[in-house]
């Protein structure tokens, strides 16, 4: 009887074990995804005993966590995100690290943390620092609440890695230091981590000039990797030291020990060290005067960055090969070179960003300001008297504030005013800063290019250069078109003055006036406004807000696209629709659409633009008595509705 158990659980538990040994993950992932909710949990048991087999987890996985149905559809989601992240692919990892974030309760700090750190690395490969960003300073957070160290230090790395890829060396540099003292303080096992970051440090230091110091950072790191014997780190950290090697003109040893570094990573398939391993092979061949052999590395590099989506490592490959081949005066080639880098690099510095950024540093000093003081107040209970005491001096102080202020309020209304136009001022000033500076200076170095090798550069590519000028200066021509009519709107000289208007007349002249944008990315407008059908609107109102859709539906378009102009009435009101079928919005962007403080985004062929198109749109309609609304959905596209009154009788005179 016994021998009859043993055999029949034997072949019921035989199945479950070739499937968790043979079949891939991604197969296996796949079923788990495509079977319903309440059935998945004995793929779930074989996903997770498999990640956890692959070392996908920093902490130990519980029999409770198990049982718990949403924590252990959390456990699959997180290994699959941290799995796709050791395969580089990044996006696929960021969407299930966020899938991880909708199963996981807010209790379980140390397992979002691990979610946070995997969403950060990954979003940092793509080079979205600003999302990094805000995932790196929740995981800070989580490492103050729990008052566990390893998450600072691991999250304040990340912090000082997202710092040193954005050039603010000084903050990095801070910051590593901060993760250094900590792990020297408390050591993990074989010093793992503190390798980690005395490598980060090294990398700071090198951007900041400082080879000898790099070098010895770098020795250090590498000296703990050897007598731990973990391989793969000791040749990240010999690919770190291949940089200080560069630096220090020492080019035979740099070139012999990122060829070994190569053939490790292709072994081991890590596409990003790769990549790092063939961009140094390129600039150290190239320091050697060998270009072609440097541009082969280069683009073999370049290859790689886009099938894994790697764009902040792709920009420094073309700016490479950008050098490379003006140096060898191939400077049709230089000149693209120099498009592609510059506009990968426009890219990544996004100004939404470096707001999230000035936002977040002094977030991060007040948090450390914070903790001082409660450690202050420890030692400070036997002098509550005093506290008490500040206090009663606080109160009378706001009393006489608040009697003041309202003695002078009147002063107070001419300085909120000054105030108004003083922020008015400085947006402006911030929007001719970054959106009219950057394309002017990208102009001007392109025609600097021409005109100092316009002998050296066949017809065909000056043609192409002059008319990427011209599509730039007609982009610059819309941007200070909007920016004078927002001016106009706050200095009040706009007055909202209706007449009856031949709607689909009008329609068709802004539709021709756009015509030349909507050709270059090939995009048709169809427009179903029915004829004889008049509205009463002012005309410039009208061709603003209406041209300012239009061109926000071509900038959001997918190539080859369709734009479509439609009308309803209901009631005596006309429901006037632009509708694109392009990327759409996510809820962050919908809530901040109409926002001042609003930056633009990026269109779907690198477009740029500030904003002010569509808050010019809502105040004009605002002013007008009419409404507007959107909808969106993410890859879907945008619509974007006003309503005018319509003027039934053309015969009569308004």
């Amino acid at each position: 009887m016994h021998i009859r158990i043993v055999i029949f659980t034997l072949i019921f538990l035989l199945p479950l074990s070739l499937v968790a040994q043979d079949i891939p993950v991604d197969s296996l992932f796949a079923r788990f995804e495509q079977t319903p909710s309440k059935q998945r949990s004995s793929l779930s048991s074989q996903l997770i005993k498999v990640f956890e087999k692959d070392e996908m987890y920093d902490y130990t996985v519980t029999k409770e966590h198990r049982k718990d149905k949403n924590f252990s559809q959390a456990l699959v989601y997180l290994g699959f995100a941290s799995y796709q992240l050791d395969l580089a692919k990044f996006q696929q990892s960021i969407i299930y690290g966020e899938k991880t974030l909708k199963f996981l309760d807010k209790d379980s700090l140390r397992w979002l943390s691990s979610c946070y750190e995997i969403l950060n690395v990954a979003l940092q490969r793509q080079g979205d620092f600003s999302k990094a960003l805000k995932y790196t300073q929740k995981d800070y957070d989580i490492g103050l609440e729990l008052s566990d160290l390893k998450i600072q230090s691991s999250a304040l790395n990340s912090l000082a890695a997202i710092n040193l890829s954005t050039e603010h060396f000084e903050e990095a540099l801070n910051l590593i230091d901060q993760a250094i003292t900590i792990e020297r303080n408390n050591p993990d096992d074989q010093f793992r981590s503190l390798s980690i970051r005395l490598g980060i440090k090294s990398e700071i230091l090198m951007s900041m000039d400082k080879p000898e110091e790099a070098l010895t950072c770098i020795d250090e790191a590498l000296e703990i990797e050897k007598k731990a014997g973990r391989e793969d780190k000791m040749h990240i950290r010999s690919s770190q030291k291949a940089d200080v090697l560069m630096r220090l003109k020492k080019l035979e040893e740099c070139r012999e020990v990122c060829l070994d570094n190569l053939a490790y990573f292709e072994k081991t398939q890590n596409y990003i060290e790769q990549i790092i391993a063939l961009k140094q092979l390129g600039m150290c061949e190239k320091e050697m005067k060998h270009y072609n052999a440097a541009e082969q590395y280069l683009l073999k590099g370049n290859k790689l960055c886009e099938e894994i989506g790697a764009r902040p490592l792709q920009w420094r490959i073309l700016h490479q090969l950008y050098i490379i081949n003006k140096e060898t005066n191939q400077l049709s080639k230089a000149i693209s070179y120099f498009e592609r880098s510059t506009s990968i690099r426009d890219s990544l510095e996004d100004e939404k960003y470096q707001k999230a950024l000035s936002e977040y540093q002094v977030s991060y000093e007040t948090r450390e300001k914070e903790a001082k003081i409660r450690e202050q107040e420890k030692s400070l209970h036997n002098h509550l008297i005093w506290f008490l005491v500040l206090l009663i001096l606080l109160i009378l102080i706001t009393i006489i504030v608040f009697v003041s202020l309202r003695l002078s309020s009147m002063r107070k209304k001419n300085i909120l005013t000054l105030e108004e136009s003083n922020r008015n001022k400085n947006q402006v000033f911030s929007i001719l800063s970054h959106d009219l500076k950057n394309p002017v200076q990208a102009q001007k170095r392109m025609l600097d290019l021409i005109c100092a090798h316009y002998d050296d550069i066949s017809d065909a590519d000056k043609k192409q250069q002059l008319l990427a000028v011209k599509e730039s200066s007609e982009s610059l021509s819309d941007l200070l078109a909007n920016l004078l009519d927002w001016a106009s709107l706050e200095s009040g000289r706009l007055v909202y003055k209706p007449i009856r208007i031949d709607l689909p007349s009008v329609i068709k002249e802004n539709i021709r006036r756009i015509q030349p944008l909507a050709k270059a990315k090939n995009i048709t407008i169809n427009s179903s406004i029915p004829q004889n059908l008049y509205v009463m609107a002012d005309i410039n109102f009208f061709g603003i807000v209406f041209y300012n859709l239009l061109h926000n539906a071509i900038k959001f378009s997918f190539k080859d696209g369709t734009v479509e102009v439609e009308s309803e009435e209901n009631n005596g009101i006309i429901y006037l629709r632009v509708r694109d079928h392009g990327v759409g919005m996510d809820d962050e962007e919908k809530q901040l659409i109409f926002n001042r403080n609003k930056i633009s985004t990026h269109g779907t062929a690198g477009e740029v633009g500030t904003g002010i198109g569509l808050l010019v749109c809502k105040e004009l309609i605002n002013r007008s008595g009419s409404r507007i609304s959107f909808t969106s959905e993410q890859m879907k596209g945008t619509t974007f509705t006003f309503t005018l009154e319509k003027a039934d009788n053309p015969n009569i005179n308004y």
